[in-house]
């Protein structure tokens, strides 16, 4: 394929004729550590933070504004050159983690009204941006929707995916013709996932879930059932004929080390990018002739000084014209173009949509014409139907997921008076109140006292915010840690009791300081009952050099722990599944020098991991999990009511430096 950037976006970014700005700047300057108006903070499993939508643009009004549906679907100067030239719109976004109602404090989201809120995302917004997209085209343009895989877990909407199989479901109804199974939909193990396709394909009209390079186990049983699902509800690829007559073949990708962040997979593995790819780009050129051939590719790009996958694929496979990028969440001012190919990736959680035009070029080939993403914001009005669809799937909640709390999905649980939002690398706010919760709730559910609680950076995966209320409602509370699944198969990791020396507390605290910087952010750890020092300057697991814990009265031992081998008492701690089982991963890259064991009461290591899961109702058949987001839940609601107030308010120490991790010459 011939190719060159033919220069800036035809369509530009027009929003309502009301007088908003150019969104085709929104967020283009920024860093991925602008705070202010901007949220930080989307650390997740082995990916990264993006900068979110400015917020700046939304004005107070006590009337509505008047949404003029024609002015927005038909906006003066919009539409293509009419040059004859045939044109592939390409419309796309990834890593959506079942945001299907935004990103924000639950109770400013208003779809419905424009101008008003400072929310991103959602997929009402969605929907209307794609209508107005489909207003657009002429005889000559031809458009796709697609998406690059992770739309499940992120939200408590993630509850209903085994049930009703929404964010499937919404795509099929927004006219999404692909896309593919990133690592956090493994997050429902094999089997799992099996319900979750099922049911979201069942009926589907237009989408499609795409996987090329799974391989599935000839020794285990445990993924026979997804297995069964190839070239049903799992294809390696799709061949669309577009409105223009041009035919699209697009295929999908997991990542080989993205599948390494999901533990559940097993026995399921990836097999290698580029051999996978070289044989669907044979197949979709030389047997099915399309004209361009797209990769849904949940594999993620560079981002630091970590070389991103889709970037090596496009290097040593010819062939693919387009890789629509997952799993790092990277904002992109611009495509990545490598040699004939167009990398491109819309940041996540539908705060962008994402606008590829590709122009034939007039000697068989295609240009990239241009590349834009579209902020999701208040200035663009929820599609009616899209509304309402939503509005079902939280009612429902609070019948489902949530019926033994006796609270809806909207529900406020209690207040705050300052924003919390995730820090990469680093002692935060929002990281201390969330493992103080975990050991709380440990303590509250089990009666026992723990020591310490960690959780990782990578768990905690949006900010909880005062919003216009200052109230925290229990689907902000779950959107903070909504990730991972027990043995129970329902959304959420459970908390696990383990025990460890002191020794092996300072090689966690080494690890949070010294290792978790070289790998991701997504090990660092959050304490609580323990505070320490460390040298940033001094080599690996000589960093630490003193380390308090908690005198339980609020303040702290007068004297260091003793971390040596002499002590060999055994510390209680809280903390959740996925950091059990993350352990492996740091280990390996540790080449095996790591030692830290995760113990029982008796002092004798678990052989898995699943078996320190806590049983907060021991009377009950099998175990009854305290899953994180209920742990965070549950704190929340047990703190002080003000006088005066009738909700608990998060105290005002958490909006200041807590000092727990403490940086000395």
């Amino acid at each position: 394929m011939k190719m060159k950037f033919a220069g800036c976006c035809i369509l530009g970014c027009l929003f309502l004729a009301v007088g908003c700005g150019d969104g085709s700047s929104s967020g283009n300057d920024l860093g991925p550590d602008v705070v202010g108006d901007t949220v930080v903070g989307d650390t997740v499993a082995g990916d990264t933070v993006t900068p979110d939508v400015p917020v700046d643009t939304a004005v107070e009004t006590t009337e509505p504004i008047p949404i003029d549906w024609e002015a927005f679907l038909h906006p003066e100067g919009a539409g293509f050159p009419q040059d004859g030239k045939k044109r592939v719109m390409i419309l796309h976004t990834n890593d959506i983690h079942s945001h299907v109602n935004g990103t924000g404090p639950v109770l400013d989201y208003t779809p419905e009204t424009i101008m008003d809120d400072d929310t991103i995302g959602g997929f009402a917004r969605i929907a209307s941006l794609i209508e107005r997209q489909k207003a657009w085209i002429d005889e000559n343009v031809g458009m796709a929707i697609m998406d690059a895989g992770d739309f499940s877990f992120g939200t408590a909407f993630t509850a209903l995916a085994p049930s009703t199989g929404l964010e499937l479901r919404m795509m099929d109804e927004m006219g999404y013709v692909g896309t593919t199974i990133g690592n956090h939909e493994l997050d429902w193990t094999p089997a799992g996932l099996v319900e979750v396709l099922n049911q979201g394909l069942e009926g589907a009209t237009n989408i499609s879930v795409l996987a090329s390079n799974l391989v599935y186990s000839d020794e285990s049983a445990d993924d026979d059932a997804m297995a069964a699902l190839v070239g049903d509800k799992i294809k390696p690829y799709k061949v669309v004929t577009l409105e223009n007559g041009v035919k699209i073949g697009m295929f999908g990708l997991l990542g080989v080390n993205a599948i390494k962040l999901s533990p559940n997979a097993e026995p399921v593995t990836a097999r290698a990018l580029k051999e996978t790819a070289l044989e669907m780009v044979d197949t979709l050129r030389n047997v099915e002739g399309v004209d361009l051939v797209i990769a849904l590719s949940h594999s993620g790009v560079s981002e630091g000084t970590a070389k991103g996958e889709d970037e090596a694929l496009a290097e040593q496979v010819d062939g693919i014209d387009i890789i629509v990028s997952g799993h790092t969440h990277t904002y992109m001012e611009d495509p990545i173009i490598v040699k004939d190919t167009v990398i491109v990736q819309s940041a996540c959680y539908g705060k962008f949509l994402g606008r590829l035009v590709m122009v034939q070029d007039g000697q068989g080939g295609w240009d990239l014409e241009s590349w834009e993403p579209i902020p999701v914001t208040d200035e663009t009005p929820g599609w009616p139907a899209m509304i309402e669809t939503v509005q079902d799937y939280m009612d429902m909640l609070g019948d489902t997921a949530f019926a033994s709390l006796g609270l809806g999905y909207a529900d406020p649980i209690a207040t705050t008076d300052f924003d919390l939002v995730p820090v990469e690398f680093k002692e935060y706010s929002l990281g201390n109140l969330i493992a103080d919760g975990v050991r709380y709730s440990a303590k509250k559910f089990s009666g026992r006292d723990f020591d310490v609680a960690f959780e990782a950076n990578g768990v905690i995966r949006d900010s909880l915010l005062k919003g216009k209320s200052g109230r925290i409602t229990l689907g902000d509370i779950v959107q903070v840690v909504p990730l991972g699944i027990g043995p129970d198969g329902d959304m959420g990791y459970p908390i696990i009791e383990i025990y460890l020396t002191a020794g092996e507390l300072k090689t966690a605290l080494e690890i949070i300081v010294g290792v978790a910087v070289s790998i991701a952010d997504s090990f660092f750890l959050q304490i609580s009952g323990l505070k320490f020092e460390y040298k940033p300057s001094a080599d690996w697991f000589f960093m630490v050099t003193k380390v308090y814990m908690a005198d339980g009265n609020g303040g702290w031992m007068a004297e260091p722990l003793d971390t040596s081998e002499a002590n060999t008492k055994l510390y209680r701690v809280a903390t959740n599944l996925y950091i059990g089982e993350m352990l492996g991963v740091v280990k390996e890259y540790l080449g095996g020098m790591v030692s830290l064991e995760p113990k029982n009461a008796e002092g004798v290591p678990y052989e898995h991991i699943s078996d320190a899961i806590m049983d907060i109702d021991p009377d009950t058949d099998g175990i009854q999990e305290l899953k994180l987001w209920r742990a965070f839940y549950q704190y929340l609601a047990d703190m002080a009511v003000p006088d005066g107030a009738t909700l608990p308010a998060v105290p005002a120490e958490y909006g200041t430096e807590m000092g727990r991790m403490k940086a000395v010459p």
